[in-house]
C-alpha cells in the first residue's frame, strides 16, 4: 500500500515546493487547491498526513481541521493535519490546537523540518 500525503494549499507554487522537499520521503502525493476539495479526497482516498496552509479563501485551515475531526468516517477523523502558517502569532496555533491541529509549520517552509515533521506522522502510522 502506498502512502498518501494530501497537499491543501490555494498556491501551486507551494504545492509544488512542498512536493519537492517531500520527494525523498518516498510517499505519493495527492493535491487539493482549498479545503473543501481536500474533504472530498479524504472521503475517496486512504491519506496518512494532511498538510494544509491556514490561509486560505473559502475555508481556513483551522475550520478545515474542525471538519476534518468532525468527520463520521474514524480514517478521515484521525488523520494527522499539520498546518503552515505565515503567521507568528500564539493566538493562530491555540486555536489551530483547539481545533485538533497535530502539528505547525511556519512559512517559509524549511526542508529539514517538513520531512522531520512528516516522517515522525509517518512513523506512528
Amino acid at each position: 500500500m502506498s502512502i498518501n500525503v494530501l497537499l491543501v494549499d490555494d498556491s501551486p507554487t507551494v504545492r509544488n515546493i512542498l512536493k519537492i522537499y517531500l520527494m525523498n520521503l518516498k510517499v505519493s502525493i495527492v493535491e487539493a487547491e482549498d479545503a473543501q476539495r481536500a474533504l472530498q479526497l479524504l472521503r475517496l482516498v486512504p491519506v496518512s498526513v494532511v498538510i494544509a496552509d491556514i490561509n486560505m479563501p473559502n475555508m481556513d485551515g483551522i475550520t478545515f481541521v474542525k471538519e476534518v475531526r468532525a468527520s463520521a468516517q474514524l480514517q478521515v477523523r484521525n488523520v494527522p493535519v499539520i498546518l503552515l502558517t505565515a503567521e507568528k502569532g500564539e493566538d493562530l496555533r491555540q486555536r489551530g490546537t483547539e481545533a485538533g491541529a497535530n502539528a505547525f509549520i511556519q512559512k517559509p517552509v524549511s526542508h529539514d523540518e517538513l520531512t522531520k515533521t512528516v516522517r515522525q506522522f509517518l512513523n506512528r502510522a
